[in-house]
């Protein structure tokens, strides 16, 4: 029998922890390390011997900015190296107060205390991504084109159109065999076709082709006729008088 959800749990499980309920972003993380840097750096003047303080002031501001999140510029530093790094600096600076030479006042330890101490409890609140922050720069120029679609594009055997699935309502290609084989049956047949009208219309062409024949004869023998009359020695007057 399922325990029944009490005040800590409720229908899906266990209600989460004020440890994991509290967290805070990257982003907010860069915001408190370039804070604390300026807090160092600032205060540096106010302190005697502040090597320690500036020199982990800048280091602090520059594992900021080289960090992949939002606010890094040149985001060379993944973010769970950016939180190794960053917590070694401050730790290191810590401890180096504890050489004679670098030993600042009072003030200073203060100072330094506090950073250490805010650094190392929000470096364990914090919601660290393991992908890069930054886009690449194909996804940049792709991103301002809009989408690009990745085509591939297979070539297909010819012959195999013809075992094709029944299925496939796409007709096979059509190959070099078989465009002259068309080409040559469209020819035979514009051939036959062309047969059969000079069969069907050769009796009128030779009966047309006669009559012009006939009529050019008889328009020839009436254009001579009037001219052999004229040229007949028998109808000259002058033969009669010689007589």
């Amino acid at each position: 029998m399922p325990p029944h959800p009490g005040p800590d749990t409720d229908a899906t499980g266990p209600l989460p922890t004020g440890a994991t309920r509290w967290q805070i972003q990257f982003w907010a993380f860069q915001v408190l390390e370039l804070g604390v840097a300026f807090l160092l750096v600032t205060q540096s003047v106010h302190v005697t011997n502040a090597v320690v303080l500036v020199v982990t002031g800048v280091l602090v501001a520059l594992l900021a900015v080289t960090a992949e999140a939002p606010l890094g510029v040149v985001r060379i530093c993944s973010q769970r190296l950016h939180m190794a790094l960053v917590v070694s600096v401050v730790i290191i600076g810590a401890a180096a107060m504890l050489v004679p030479a670098l030993r600042p006042d009072v003030q200073g330890i203060l100072v330094m205390a506090l950073a250490v101490v805010a650094i190392i409890a929000l470096a364990t609140r914090t919601t660290v991504s393991s992908g890069s922050a930054r886009p690449s720069r194909r996804s940049r120029r792709t991103g301002a084109r809009g989408p690009v679609i990745d085509a591939t594009a297979t070539v297909v055997d010819p012959s195999a159109g013809a075992e094709a699935t029944d299925g496939d309502p796409s007709p096979p290609a059509d190959t070099p065999d078989t465009v002259l084989r068309r080409a040559g049956r469209t020819t035979g047949a514009a051939a036959a076709a062309g047969k059969r009208a000079v069969d069907e219309h050769r009796p009128q062409v030779e009966d047309q082709v006669k009559r012009s024949l006939r009529g050019a004869g008889r328009l020839a023998r009436r254009l001579g006729g009037p001219k052999a009359q004229t040229d007949d020695p028998s109808d000259d007057p002058s033969d009669g008088s010689d007589g």
